[in-house]
């Protein structure tokens, strides 16, 4: 139990009347909604995380094979067995979204016999469950004439299912799921006329950079926004021109200038 967890506890124990009847330490209270766990897959380049679209059973099946080692002096009469091979796989059916990306990526992955990185997640706690490398072996459409069309997946994993809950670096969350990361800003009178000197935190993220917008009321964007048109490049060091009273918004990119971090702060520019 991490300190988080601890003060946690000390605040339900000491609060509720001492919960003499809300009991938060109930297994009851502690059950997982089954409609919060979602089913995620990799983009093809392994940069984005999606969650399936449309989604709503979900089975994780998980067996082993068992081997029989029974021979003649068993007692009892009874066959003897042990554990063999193990395997897993994902059922998921739901609402089919032709147009949705998942259903784009899933119908590649299925067309071309390629393994697809899957990953399960609770999307109200937004933590990860499992995950695992799968091949689609199954990938259906319903189209009955008096309901909605739909679809059912079949995955079987190719390796390991493995526990994330205890992982370290496994955090990512699909792009509707996931939120900007928060940027600290400051803004101080640059070295020369018209400019500001604009700080930082936390640091910049390997592999990232960033792009800043300056106006009077600049909208901030949402995660994984492609931040090109209306942006500029910014090495995080150099002066920006820039009016006093105005607003600049510093966003961190990736590569692909997708946003996973932003920050704003008033700009104080050299008088």
């Amino acid at each position: 139990m991490d300190l988080k967890q601890r003060y946690e506890r000390m605040i339900y124990m000491a609060g509720f009347e001492n919960n003499t009847y809300c009991n938060f330490e109930a297994s009851s209270a502690k059950a997982i909604a089954g409609k919060d766990v979602l089913l995620a897959i990799f983009s093809s380049d392994g940069g984005r995380l999606l969650a399936v679209s449309g989604q709503q059973g979900l089975t994780i099946n998980r067996s082993a094979d068992s081997i029989e080692v029974t021979s003649k002096d068993t007692t009892g009469g009874w066959k003897a067995k042990i554990a063999g091979m193990k395997e897993w796989s994902v059922d998921n059916d739901g609402l089919y979204v032709p147009s949705d990306e998942t259903h784009k990526e899933l119908g590649k992955y299925f067309e071309y016999g390629n393994p697809v990185c899957t990953k399960i997640i609770n999307g109200k706690t937004k933590k990860p469950m499992f995950g695992g490398l799968a091949v689609i072996t199954d990938y259906s459409l319903e189209a009955p004439y008096d309901d909605a069309m739909t679809y059912s997946i079949s995955l079987e994993g190719n390796g390991p299912l493995v526990d994330l809950s205890e992982l370290e670096g496994v955090d990512q969350m699909p792009d509707s799921l996931a939120t900007l990361g928060t940027l600290a800003v400051s803004s101080v009178a640059g070295t020369n006329t018209g400019e500001t000197a604009i700080t930082v935190t936390p640091g910049l993220t390997s592999g990232n950079s960033y792009k800043y917008k300056v106006a009077a009321n600049p909208t901030m964007p949402i995660y994984n926004q492609v931040c090109s048109t209306g942006y500029t490049a910014w090495d995080g060091s150099a002066d920006i021109a820039a009016a006093t009273g105005h607003e600049i918004a510093v966003v961190e990119v990736d590569a692909s200038n997708r946003a996973k971090k932003a920050g704003m702060a008033t700009v104080t520019a050299k008088a």
